[in-house]
């Protein structure tokens, strides 16, 4: 797993490093984090979950049944996309 997926320590806000994951599922996994401030020192886990689809796969798995988001949905994504400058999830904008 890439070391670019994180978020930021729920306790100091500082950047926080995956350091392994579990596959509990094809689109369920649980994500350990350690906070990169030693002084914190805190870890966690996380649960990423795929939960629906923006656009088809060219491959589908027929053990996959993910739901297909409303077309408005999708239209909404890509205008907020379009509109606004690439975030990072290390944001700390609870919005994202």
């Amino acid at each position: 797993m890439s070391k670019l997926l994180g978020m930021p320590c729920p306790h100091c806000r500082t950047r926080a490093q995956v350091r392994t994951v579990k596959d509990l599922s094809p689109t369920l996994r649980w994500v350990y984090f350690l906070c990169n401030n030693l002084a914190c020192g805190h870890s966690w886990v996380a649960t990423l979950e795929a939960d629906r689809t923006i656009s088809p796969s060219g491959m589908p798995d027929p053990r996959i049944a993910l739901p297909i988001m409303a077309r408005r949905e999708v239209e909404a994504v890509h205008a907020a996309l379009q509109q606004s400058p690439q975030r990072s999830i290390f944001d700390d904008d609870p919005s994202i």
